[in-house]
């Protein structure tokens, strides 16, 4: 196993860790109850490990560009399509699921009513980051950085 293909599982690891990660501040926060310490690290938890999921996909993407990208799209236009796909919905978690933290953390006491918006941001993030683990590993399953060392 090369270093790329290390990385792209940790992604793969971090990326289902963090759709968990994301369920967990939407449960906490759906009935709109003042944050405890506690949720605060449940809300920051997830903001954390989506955007390190987001950022390791950041720093994979030029080798895969270079390495795999070609390779995925000569095996499976629609592989490659979805990993197309996946880019973008990754973009739109991380985005959900940093505004969702916003809303939580600055929402005064009384404003229940951003808490579950908050709630609301984040199972959608959630739900978004569980059809990219899956097309992620359908897509690895295609065609990953493993098969660039096999052929060298």
């Amino acid at each position: 196993m090369n270093s790329l293909e290390l990385l792209q599982s940790v992604h793969g690891y971090l990326a289902a860790l963090s759709t968990a990660a994301l369920i967990h501040p939407a449960l906490l926060l759906r009935r709109g109850k003042p944050l405890s310490r506690r949720n605060v690290w449940a809300v920051a938890g997830a903001a954390v490990t989506t955007s390190a999921t987001f950022a390791l996909g950041i720093a994979l993407y030029g080798d895969y560009r270079s390495g795999v990208k070609r390779q995925l799209f000569a095996a499976s236009v629609r592989a490659g399509l979805a990993f197309e796909t996946k880019e973008h919905l990754a973009f739109l978690v991380l985005c959900l699921a940093l505004g969702a933290t916003f809303a939580a953390l600055s929402a005064p006491a009384a404003r229940a009513d951003l808490r579950r918006a908050a709630a609301l941001l984040f199972a959608l993030a959630a739900m978004t980051c569980l059809v990219i683990v899956g097309l992620g590993a359908w897509v690895a399953a295609v065609r990953d950085f493993g098969d660039l060392s096999a052929k060298v």
